[in-house]
């Protein structure tokens, strides 16, 4: 397939200097075409970049592929060839630094690979015991769905990966998608286990499988020892955040969700580990204020609040965003956690930036016994790329009540 040359708006020359990965929508690129798929755009500094085009997408219209020295290739090479070899190595680089995580046997859920931040622009691969599913951020991978399965399979047998089936996924932003199997039979449901927790993971269910792999680095990194502490978990959704702690010693753990479908979940992953005992843990049915509230009014206090609330979250009368509703809900916690106690919050969005997060976050615990200790990052599998604001979408911060 050949390369056509893409004239780009001065900005998303500037961005794509810099190392941000996309080209965003904009006057220039509606005059991509939707046959070609790779562009060559002439950069500032006698470098051209190498996108693949992506014109269905709503908003990211192309993504970098590669910065090359200006001149070797015009437009009407055949880049096919070259992409092929490209992406293979990249596969192959990608996995090969995960293989250690893998052998470990801590946990049987891994991104093999992680979009930008591995060079696979669009492209993530999560590994789920046995089975894999891929994540397509950009439509432009379907197009290389036959050639990248066996390319894929063939690396993996290489690397003693055991795979038995594979399945695909168009991940647009704007609806939930299905899974697809590609290649094998995927199961409806299989049980999985992370650091020595099982979990019911559920592949019938679109975007809810039942369990947030790239929360897990972050789980086996926290500095907090808990043993004999009692957690609340908000917006439990099925229990991660419950079962941990737990499995750690924990004495007692509250989960509260508004959703009695995951809290059901969250009980059927409990009853994959018997070894933790069903009455060291509680559900509450109840939007998050309320059961704050009542657990205040009854004198109740926790050694560890962690809370990871939806982008927009409705309790049924009014929506608010995770950023709003922490002015409410640190004060409570404040009330909530006992002396020397942690909160682990989380926002997961690309609207808001770390740094506007943090902000945010020091202004709500004005007042109040917190203090901020560490901030909390995708890591391990979720590598991060630099000049990719995008990808840091899961931003934490670990605060302590002095």
């Amino acid at each position: 397939m050949n390369l056509h040359k893409a004239e780009l708006h001065p900005e998303s020359l500037r961005h794509l200097e810099r190392g941000h990965p996309w080209v965003i929508k904009d006057k220039y690129t509606e005059r991509f075409k939707a046959k070609e798929r790779f562009l060559l755009a002439s950069g500032p500094k006698r470098e051209d970049f190498i996108l693949i085009s992506d014109t269905a997408h709503h908003r990211v219209k192309a993504r970098l592929w590669a910065k090359i020295p200006a001149g070797p290739l015009g437009s009407g090479h055949n880049y096919l060839e070259t992409f092929t070899k490209e992406l293979k190595e990249r596969l192959a680089k990608a996995i090969k630094k995960r293989l250690p995580l893998y052998q470990s046997g801590e946990r049987q859920n891994i991104f093999l690979t992680f979009g930008e931040a591995d060079q696979l622009p669009g492209l993530k691969i999560l590994l789920f015991g046995e089975g894999l599913v891929i994540q397509s951020y950009a439509r432009f991978w379907k197009k290389f769905q036959k050639d990248l399965i066996p390319k894929l399979r063939e690396l993996l047998e290489k690397l003693n990966i055991k795979v038995d089936w594979i399945s695909w996924q168009e991940r647009d932003l704007d609806k939930e998608a299905p899974l697809h199997p590609v290649w094998g039979k995927m199961p409806s449901e299989m049980t999985l286990k992370e650091y020595g927790v099982h979990y019911s993971l559920k592949f019938d269910q679109g975007y809810d499988l039942g369990l947030y792999t790239d929360m897990a680095a972050i789980r086996s990194g926290l500095d907090i020892d808990w043993e004999n502490k009692k957690v609340l978990n908000l917006y439990s959704y099925t229990g991660a955040w419950s079962l941990f702690p737990l499995e750690k010693g924990a004495k007692e753990v509250v989960s509260v969700d508004l959703s009695s479908k995951y809290l059901d979940w969250l009980d059927e992953n409990l009853a994959l580990n018997p070894k933790l005992k069903k009455e060291t843990h509680r559900r509450v049915d109840k939007d998050t204020l309320s059961a704050l509230k009542e657990l205040i009014k009854s004198g109740e206090t926790f050694d560890v609040i962690f809370c990871d609330p939806p982008s927009f979250s409705s309790d049924g009368k009014k929506t608010s965003s995770s950023l709003k509703s922490y002015q409410e809900l640190m004060p409570l916690f404040n009330k909530l956690l006992n002396p020397e106690g942690h909160a682990l919050c989380f926002i997961n969005t690309h609207s808001v930036t770390r740094k506007k997060f943090e902000e945010k976050m020091r202004e709500t615990i004005k007042g109040t016994s917190l203090k901020i200790i560490k901030k909390l990052v995708l890591s391990e599998d979720c590598p991060r790329l630099a000049n990719f604001p995008e990808g840091d979408y899961l931003k934490g911060l670990h605060l302590k009540k002095n």
